[in-house]
């Protein structure tokens, strides 16, 4: 069936005036208060997921559903391409030195919200057990797109950036591995192969993709000067970029895995492959040999991260990034949120769950401040005792060729400021939680009284509030953190 619908040939005919209109003015929209809410509570995603619920199917109904399917698509390959970027810009050391701080707080963000969605709701609510379940299962997921769209790039490489962004993808791998376990427990015929597989798949993956970058990486050294030459064109670099995370999310995807986590080894794996001296800081003998092949201008030869920034990131920053928000803002049964079955304790009960929804992932903080300091086993007396806080997250700076740097660094988070942001930026669900919970819906939504067939329809709407709510919030505390960082800093 499928083959059929892709043969179908459309006829080219122009779209209708007020479609055509409505389709410009949400672009435009979503670029607008993306810029807005950037600028006002440095959460640029904010924007365009309001823009999604106003346009939606929901309220205003402003785009036919093949448009929204479009965007759909399109947003999902912004939501790639910011999980691309995080394994780009990851320091792979200082992942490396704080990977079991990244094992426990994943850990403890998975834990906390099962357990208390299994008291709440199979306790007080009496939802049942599997309900319980399912509804913990997608708010243990971390938005690893939303998270990554709110940390600047020299958060990136701090030591809580790293730890967040191994915790939030942990979190999504472990809630894509429940996703794919849900639908089985309904028929209660949850089979080994289901649970195993996709954590196979995934540590196969994370254990074979270093040692292939290594190899290779050791091979390109091995090259003549004029292939390096053309290897580090910025037009090579970008056709590199596509068929490398083409490779990875393909394989990813159909060996058992998360697409996403395809996506994020992706940008590790040609971070480390393509590290070469910068040439517009430290230029090798490579640059400054005379040829005629137009590869040999140095001013076109830059690393996968530079080419990156220059062909994707415009195009990422301006119309993928926000496109992606708007679809989830789009996804929200916004209805259901505030009548289900008749009545209206839906709402009282989406808060409350809400909250402890909340209250659960930003406990992940904690972990920062009682694991110890690495390589720190006393103090240093010679330093001021805030000196001593920031150096501990210390930001490794790397030069940026593209952009003349006008004013210093901004100061490294201090060792409770880091926790602070690390328990806030846990705290959105996105668009994990939502596949989750799209997936659970038909366990959610099973009837209460088994003698009828009428949809329970609260337990999904009490997760889609704890989903929409978290979202937010954290989103936008997160972004107020930061500004009240900056606006200290000045």
């Amino acid at each position: 069936m499928t083959d059929n619908i892709s043969r179908i040939q459309v006829s080219y005919h122009p779209p209708h005036i007020p479609q055509l209109l409505a389709i410009a003015a949400y672009l435009y929209f979503l670029s607008f208060t993306s810029s807005l809410c950037g600028k006002i509570i440095n959460a640029p995603l904010i924007g365009p997921l309001v823009v999604g619920i106003i346009c939606g199917p929901v309220v205003a109904g402003l785009l036919p559903e093949s448009t929204q399917q479009t965007f759909i698509d399109l947003g999902y390959i912004g939501l790639l391409l910011i999980v691309f970027e995080a394994g780009l810009t990851t320091d792979v050391s200082l992942l490396a030195r704080n990977i079991w701080l990244s094992i426990a707080a994943a850990l403890t963000g998975i834990a906390v919200p099962i357990g208390l969605s299994m008291a709440l709701l199979e306790g007080a609510f009496k939802y049942g057990g599997k309900k319980a379940f399912a509804a913990g299962a997608a708010l243990c997921s971390t938005s690893l797109g939303t998270t990554l769209a709110l940390l600047t790039p020299d958060l990136k490489r701090t030591r809580v950036g790293c730890v967040l962004m191994g915790a939030a993808l942990l979190d999504d791998v472990v809630g894509l591995v429940i996703a794919g376990i849900i639908p089985n427990i309904a028929a209660s015929s949850a089979s080994w192969q289901i649970i195993i597989r996709p954590v196979l798949v995934s540590l196969g993956f994370a254990a074979l993709t270093p040692s292939l970058a290594f190899c290779l990486h050791r091979f390109l050294d091995t090259l003549p000067d004029r292939f390096q030459i053309m290897i580090y064109d910025s037009r090579t670099q970008l056709f590199l970029i596509v068929t490398t995370l083409f490779g990875f999310i393909a394989g990813s995807k159909y060996a058992g895995t998360s697409e996403l986590f395809g996506a994020y080894l992706a940008g590790a794996f040609m971070a480390h492959v393509f590290s070469r001296p910068d040439p517009a800081v430290d230029t090798p003998p490579l640059f400054n040999e005379p040829s005629s092949s137009s590869y040999a201008d140095t001013s076109n030869a830059m690393s996968t991260l530079q080419a990156h920034q220059k062909h994707l990131e415009p195009i990422l920053v301006t119309f993928l990034g926000p496109i992606f928000f708007a679809s989830i803002g789009a996804a929200l049964p916004v209805g259901a949120l505030f009548t289900a079955n008749g009545s209206h304790q839906v709402v009282w009960r989406g808060i409350v769950y809400s909250v402890l929804m909340v209250l659960a992932k930003m406990v992940v903080g904690l972990c920062l401040l009682v694991w110890p300091e690495p390589g720190s086993k006393t103090p240093n007396t010679t330093q001021p005792a805030e000196a001593q806080e920031e150096d501990k997250d210390k930001v490794i700076v790397e030069p940026q060729p593209l952009e003349t740097p006008t004013t210093n660094p901004p100061l490294p988070p201090t060792h409770k400021q880091s926790a602070a942001l690390l328990g806030l930026a846990m705290v959105a669900r996105g668009e994990i939680a939502l596949i989750v919970a799209q997936l659970a819906r038909p366990l959610l939504t099973e009837p209460f009284d088994p003698s009828t067939d009428t949809p329970d329809e609260e337990p999904l709407a009490v997760v889609i509030w704890a989903i929409l709510v978290s979202t937010l919030g954290g989103a936008i505390g997160v972004g107020l953190l930061i500004s009240s960082w900056k606006r200290r800093a000045r």
